[in-house]
């Protein structure tokens, strides 16, 4: 959804893009500021930028903070394990000794707690967003919870991972992702929403999604 190229140092994906067309829509020069899980909603109530624009999931638990934008995207949590792995099912890795790996303070840690109690979840604190992933792939965890997109992604992008999706039919609790700024400005909001609204009406979210997710291929395993 949004990743920093390594080789320009700047920022690409699905959220770049929105946000680049949302600076230009309002007229205003965009800038972007870096931010970890952690510092996001702390670092939009501290007043270091106006707002957030990333795949952040619109959790009741997050609205009592932040106001949320209606939902740009609906997804839910999936499940990525090693190629050769034991595991066929997410009732697998419900067990004493299995390792999840997640982004600590993310809705990736919480879901996978509630989805998978008897397993162990390994939370990370790191600014690099594929951490749990590679946690998976070096043979550190036994599987990942996150976004279908990200995992996605991370296999495009990295076909020496050897990694798969477990299940990919399945998905858990599909939630909306949605843009996140300060409580109280309602005319922003407000103006926010309608873009979004005309985004996805024009069919720009469409052709986003299509470019940096739908159009991702899976290696063959």
């Amino acid at each position: 959804m949004q990743f920093k190229d390594p080789a320009t140092g700047k920022w690409q994906g699905y959220n770049a893009e929105m946000a680049e067309d949302l600076a230009k829509v309002m007229g205003v020069k965009l800038q972007i500021e870096d931010a970890t899980w952690q510092t996001l909603i702390p670092g939009l109530m501290a007043g270091k930028y106006d707002i957030v624009m990333v795949d952040m999931w619109a959790t009741p638990e997050r609205a009592m903070t932040v106001a949320f934008t209606d939902a740009y995207s609906t997804l839910g949590w999936s499940v990525m394990v090693r190629d050769g792995s034991p595991f066929k099912t997410w009732e697998d890795l419900d067990k004493t000794g299995i390792t999840i790996s997640v982004l600590a303070g993310t809705a990736d840690e919480q879901t996978a707690k509630r989805f998978f109690p008897n397993a162990t979840v390994k939370p990370l604190v790191s600014e690099n967003v594929n951490a749990p992933r590679l946690e998976v792939a070096n043979g550190r965890a036994d599987a990942v919870v996150t976004d279908l997109p990200n995992i996605k992604i991370f296999i495009a992008q990295n076909p020496q991972a050897k990694v798969h999706v477990l299940q990919e039919d399945r998905v858990m609790t599909p939630t909306g992702m949605a843009y996140a700024i300060r409580p109280g400005d309602y005319h922003f909001l407000n103006f926010l929403n309608t873009w979004v609204h005309a985004r996805r009406e024009s069919g720009r979210e469409a052709e986003l999604h299509d470019k940096w997710i739908k159009n991702l291929k899976l290696p063959t395993q």
